[in-house]
């Protein structure tokens, strides 16, 4: 139960959410927003009214900063010509250059997946008419309430994505969020610090109780820090996401560094962007290491050394794989090709407990999949229509805990392939992008953000606004690239010097080119 304390902190940050927008550039502001209100505003705190969403840390952080980028005036626009003369020596004219045209061009894809997560519940609502009676328990069918429901539970989930999509879609807004995910990480990390000595208490002391089960944090003989989030294992996803973001702001510093004592500077990052030394991201994976969560540091095994043996170019190639295999996710699964068993065994050397645990989830994915081939198009709806009961008690049998199992019994295909095709689409749209977006540093190290997230999304329900931000943020960007970062270049790698582009061309190559 609440206290008083935690329904104040909920409904004063609004205020909190003004003074960033009041203080800040407009994308930092959002991101501060965003992952301020999901980091810590208290758990299962809010108010339900009816007919409408209910008021919590997922929607307040989201619909505040949605009314003040109503409010805020937009910047003018730029002229046409720009003028770069900031950079030129002593007694030269400065080089005026093109203005670079922004081709803003909505992906068809996101919008159909948009449109079907609003319109599939009406299709839910339709074949789920019937009533379901397991021994005494009665689940009635779907009403066109229950629809209107979901249409205002997809809006809420949707909500960060939006407002990224059209206002995080730049190169200093991305470099802006990975700066963000380092910060708030390193104040997380020292929390966590303290529950990992103490105990997952911080959540009770400040908000009168606990988040979650108590006896799930125990784990290896200590504790799994929950902070001010619903379960440790959430916050050992968040660290994942520091941890890389961490290791990319270190690749951006050296990729700045001037090439064999010259001086150089990197193509597709601004001189300044400083980035980070390494030891930044070794501090923060030795604090996921800490945390007990074993998905999550077995995820940044695989993406970490990938991430710093690879050019950024190539981390597209780790997104969209990931990206692949979890949209199809459901059907390896239901054929029995996903490896499962090697998994376990893997598990198994690790720990007994764990091991059992994963052996859980599969008894319960298997039972739920069984469940939902029944209905696999537009699944069972609501009122937990799509969970196995005992057919003579009515007791409920099943444990969900993937995100993708819940969302394919509930929705059926329609419903996974909009969600995860939303989610997914960013890595797919990098892996084909053209030119500078695809040596674009930044962008690049939040796709692999995103793939480490779609990832843990397996076994896990982690599926939190700031994915969303980063999900939305990815595709903004590849929607409003503009002509330079989609020209075909002979050698786009950092520090090398291009021979069309005009950015970098010199006084002399600039005369020659129209600027049109």
């Amino acid at each position: 139960m609440p206290n008083l304390f935690a329904t104040f902190v909920l409904f004063t940050y609004p205020l909190v959410v003004i003074v960033l927008f009041r203080r800040m550039p407009v994308s930092n502001a959002l991101i501060w927003s965003i992952m301020g209100g999901y980091l810590f505003l208290p758990e299962r705190t809010g108010i339900d009214l009816p007919l409408l969403p209910e008021l919590d840390k997922d929607l307040i952080p989201s619909l505040t900063a949605a009314i003040m980028l109503l409010l805020t005036p937009k910047p003018p626009m730029r002229r046409n010509m720009d003028v770069r003369g900031a950079n030129t020596r002593r007694g030269q004219a400065p080089v005026a250059t093109a203005a670079v045209a922004v081709r803003h061009q909505p992906s068809v894809i996101a919008n159909l997946c948009i449109a079907t997560l609003f319109i599939a519940p009406i299709g839910v609502m339709l074949t789920n008419t019937d009533w379901v009676v397991f021994g005494p328990r009665v689940l009635p069918g779907i009403r066109l309430y229950d629809a209107f429901s979901m249409m205002l539970s997809a809006g809420v989930m949707l909500l960060p994505f939006l407002l990224a999509r059209r206002h995080l879609g730049t190169h200093e807004a991305h470099v802006a969020m990975l700066w963000t995910f380092v910060k708030v990480g390193f104040v997380y990390s020292l929390l966590i610090l303290i529950e990992v000595r103490l105990s997952p208490q911080l959540h009770r002391w400040f908000y009168g109780f606990h988040a979650h089960d108590f006896v799930q944090q125990i784990r290896f003989g200590g504790f799994r820090p929950m902070v001010f989030i619903q379960h440790g294992l959430r916050v050992g996803v968040f660290m994942l996401m520091v941890v890389i973001a961490a290791f990319t702001l270190y690749k951006i510093r050296a990729s700045n560094r001037p090439p064999l004592g010259r001086a150089g500077q990197s193509a597709t990052e601004a001189p300044k962007d400083k980035g980070l030394p390494l030891f930044v991201g070794i501090y923060f994976l030795a604090i996921l290491l800490i945390s007990k969560v074993v998905g999550a540091f077995m995820i940044a095994m695989i993406f970490v050394p990938f991430l710093m043996m690879t050019k950024p170019s190539q981390w597209r190639f780790l997104a969209a794989v990931t990206a692949l295999l979890v949209l199809l996710y459901p059907m390896a699964r239901s054929a029995g090709v996903v490896p499962v068993e090697r998994v376990y065994n893997l598990a198994s050397i690790i720990s007994e407990d764990r091991a059992g645990s994963f052996r859980f989830r599969l008894n319960n994915e298997e039972a739920m999949l069984e469940r939902a081939a029944q209905k696999p198009i537009l699944g069972w709806g609501g009122w937990g229509r799509s969970r196995v009961y005992d057919p003579v008690t009515g007791a409920d049998i099943t444990v969900a805990d993937g995100i993708w199992v819940i969302v394919f019994g509930v929705s059926g295909w329609v419903g996974y392939i909009a969600l995860f095709g939303l989610l997914t689409l960013p890595a797919f749209a990098y892996f084909f992008a053209k030119g500078q977006l695809r040596y674009a540093i930044a962008s690049q190290g939040l796709c692999l953000i995103l793939a480490t997230n779609l990832v843990d999304l397996m076994p896990n329900s982690g599926l939190t606004p700031v994915t969303w931000m980063v999900a939305g943020a990815l595709l903004g960007r590849f929607e409003r690239r503009d002509q330079s970062e989609t020209q075909h270049t002979e050698n786009p790698r950092p520090g090398v010097r291009r021979r069309t582009n005009l950015a970098v061309a010199s006084p002399r190559q600039a005369r020659r080119r129209p600027t049109a």
